[in-house]
């Protein structure tokens, strides 16, 4: 099955999940073994999952939703889509599948503030730009890098998020000259490293009363 095909089953796997996480998190604090109910209460009165959405790729009509666990009152990993199933025009396209996990280290147990991460990501991609096509060959983008970035909250619930990434992605791809039913000009294999992302991102957290 090809990335573009399944991607609608992962977008739809993720809403699912992340419905049925926070009850969960409903646990008393008698079945959490090895924690104290003073300190379950205090980790539980904080969020426990996490929903955001990042303004900047819908800008560039990247479709994304990341989904966020804590697990711990300094530690939480997140799992994020990003798909643009669609060409712009025939001679622009932005074409791409990416599944991006991250781990997080927040200074603050309460996970708003500043925080430190280490992602990954990989991707397909056909993209349209200028006089060639750019198309993965053989195996998709491979990306890994570290993360900073800030949480503030604008509700007990809601809240904005910042962040940006640097680190080094590994392509390989073939290059198709950009006409329609352009020929393969040649495939070409490189490593980059710099700014790999970027996020101002709309959270909404599932908190334990």
């Amino acid at each position: 099955m090809k990335p573009h095909t399944f991607c609608p089953i992962i977008f739809i796997a993720i809403i699912i999940l992340s419905a049925h996480i926070p009850a969960m998190a409903e646990l008393s604090p008698d079945r959490l073994p090895g924690t104290s109910r003073q300190q379950t209460d205090s980790i539980g009165s904080h969020p426990s999952v996490t929903l955001k959405t990042n303004a900047i790729l819908w800008a560039t009509t990247v479709m994304n939703v990341e989904c966020e666990v804590r697990f711990h009152p300094h530690i939480s990993a997140s799992l994020g889509l990003a798909w643009c199933p669609w060409f712009f025009t025939e001679r622009f396209a932005l074409r791409n599948l990416s599944i991006m996990p991250e781990i997080r280290w927040w200074l603050k147990p309460v996970q708003t503030g500043h925080f430190f991460g280490l992602h990954l990501a990989t991707a397909w991609y056909n993209v349209k730009y200028g006089d060639f096509r750019y198309q993965d060959s053989n195996r998709p983008l491979l990306n890994a890098g570290v993360t900073y970035g800030y949480r503030f909250r604008l509700t007990p619930r809601l809240g904005i998020e910042l962040s940006i990434g640097a680190g080094f992605a590994s392509l390989q791809y073939d290059r198709f000259h950009n006409v329609n039913n352009g020929a393969l000009a040649d495939t070409r294999r490189t490593t980059w490293f710099g700014i790999d992302r970027a996020a101002i991102s709309l959270t909404y957290s599932f908190t334990r009363k």
